[in-house]
Formats: structure tokens, sequence, C-alpha cells
């Protein structure tokens, strides 16, 4: 019974070390970006945007691509918690996107205008989403909800 109880408090104190670090985010002793949303803009102006739970479009419900063609460039801001835009300047993000269906619409990322610019290409008729996330120290600081993308014929006047 002696040899046991020789290696309990070993046993937890390493079980505590190892719950604590692994709770502790990637351990890296820094402050890590805490956004509650993100915007996306073409020129300035806002074409969709996630406050918390909270999803808005500049048109309808969506982000509306026409077939064969391509969208401006997009720029991706976080929000933080008292709505103010940024974009991550510390070393070690970066910005990754999920497309629901790729034969609907494919992205060029990144942009010419850098790591948190995008373009979206629509490829033929349909729906599909675009999910972003902040990428940092191999997971995700924040992932967006799935913005809705519609992709229709372009008008023909």
């Amino acid at each position: 019974m002696h040899m046991k109880s020789k290696y309990l408090i070993p046993t937890i104190i390493f079980s505590l070390a190892g719950t604590l670090f692994f709770l502790g985010g990637c351990g890296s002793g820094h402050d890590h970006y805490s956004p509650i949303g993100v915007v996306l803009s073409i020129d300035g102006n806002m074409i969709a945007a996630q406050e918390s739970s909270v999803v808005t479009y500049a048109t309808g419900d969506a982000i509306y691509v026409p077939a064969g063609a391509s969208t401006g460039t997009i720029t991706v801001q976080f929000m933080d918690d008292d709505g103010s835009l940024f974009i991550p300047e510390r070393s070690g993000y970066e910005l990754r996107h999920t497309v629901g269906n790729s034969d609907v619409i494919s992205v060029t990322h990144p942009a010419a205008d850098g790591p948190w610019s995008l373009i979206l290409q629509g490829n033929q008729p349909g729906s599909t989403t675009i999910q972003f996330d902040l990428w940092h120290g191999g997971h995700s600081d924040f992932s967006s909800v799935a913005f809705q993308v519609e992709v229709e014929e372009p008008d023909s006047d």
C-alpha cells in the first residue's frame, strides 16, 4: 500500500499540469484575439457581416455573385466586443475559409491586397456557403457562421 501512495501525489500533479496546459490554449504566453464577429467588404462597402449570432447582408439574404464573373476584392475584418473592426497584425495568424460547394464558387486567396483579402468566382448558378476561421497556433481562435452565397445568371440587359 505504501508503494501506491508514493506515486499517487506525483500522478495527480502531473495530471493537473497537463489539464491546465491543454485548457490554456496554445501555451505561447501571449494574448489571443477574441473576435465576436466578422465583416466582409468591397471597396469599404459592407457586403455581409456577422456580429455574435446576427448575420446581415447588404442585399437580400446572401452574397450574390454572377455566374462566370468575380466579385471585387473582398476584405475580411474581424469585430471585437466593442464593435471595432480589425485585421490581425500579430504574427502567426492567418485567414482560412471553407466553401460548402466548390462547383458553385471558387476562391482566390490571398488576393492581391494581401492575406486578409479574397475574390469569389461564380462557377455556375446555385447556392453554397463560405465560412471563415481566424487561424493561430494550429487551431481556430474564431469561426464565423457559414455565409450564404448565391451564384446567379448574369443580367442580359
